[in-house]
């Protein structure tokens, strides 16, 4: 398996990205243009950083390229988000698992845009993961089983994305359902915060893509962002 750390410009809370990070082991990883302050401040060197360096610490980008990080300068007008070129970059390295600690954030139009990564990442084989305080965000399509001791928090939602999402069956939950039919106009919400009821659960989505949501509520000492 080839793992990649994308870090990238949105919120980065810097004590559960570490209690995240620090049970992984990351074939390369890869700071996007700001996010290199929160790689800073985690404590970690990242072996690419990339971006059109409009938001980064320019003594910070120098200090990191004189220690042997590489650096990708990216045209500043282009078609693909810094995030993106990132993930692209990933996807050349051979990566199988992606993690993205700042994916989401303030700027809530490059926050949706990363929700398309998620999708893209089935097409082209690869396990995306944004990774947030509270939450792990991921797509799925296709059968799916959960393990408790897999997850990122007690509360699990499945929320239909980029189209409707049919013959959803969930086994193993709190609230299970069968052959359901997700409608973006009617339906999209019934999914929001299921549970486990056991220590394995069942997902298949016979057409259509879903985001799965992993949340906790717990509040992590040392909270601080970047």
């Amino acid at each position: 398996m080839c793992r990649i750390l994308i870090i990238t410009g949105g919120e980065v809370n810097i004590a559960s990205s570490l209690q995240y990070t620090n049970q992984k082991k990351y074939n390369k990883i890869i700071a996007v243009d700001g996010g290199l302050d929160a790689a800073c401040k985690m404590g970690i060197t990242p072996h690419i950083i990339i971006g059109d360096f409009d938001t980064v610490n320019t003594a910070l980008l120098d200090e990191y390229e004189k220690n042997g990080s590489v650096l990708e300068r990216l045209n500043p007008i282009k078609d693909e988000t810094d995030t993106e070129a990132a993930y692209l970059m990933a996807k050349k390295l051979g990566a199988s698992e992606i993690d993205i600690l700042g994916g989401v954030g303030s700027r809530f139009d490059h926050t949706y845009a990363n929700m398309f990564l998620l999708k893209r990442g089935i097409r082209d084989g690869i396990k995306v993961y944004i990774i947030t305080k509270l939450c792990r965000i991921t797509a799925v399509t296709g059968d799916l089983r959960l393990c408790r001791d897999d997850m990122y928090g007690k509360y699990i939602s499945l929320i239909q994305f980029d189209g409707s999402a049919e013959g959803v069956t969930l086994k193993g939950f709190v609230y299970n359902l069968e052959n359901f039919d997700f409608d973006t106009d009617k339906t999209y919400r019934l999914g929001v915060s299921n549970e486990l009821a056991g220590r394995e659960a069942f997902i298949r989505i016979d057409r259509g893509c879903m985001l799965l949501i992993e949340t906790k509520e717990d509040k992590i000492e040392g909270d601080t962002k970047a």
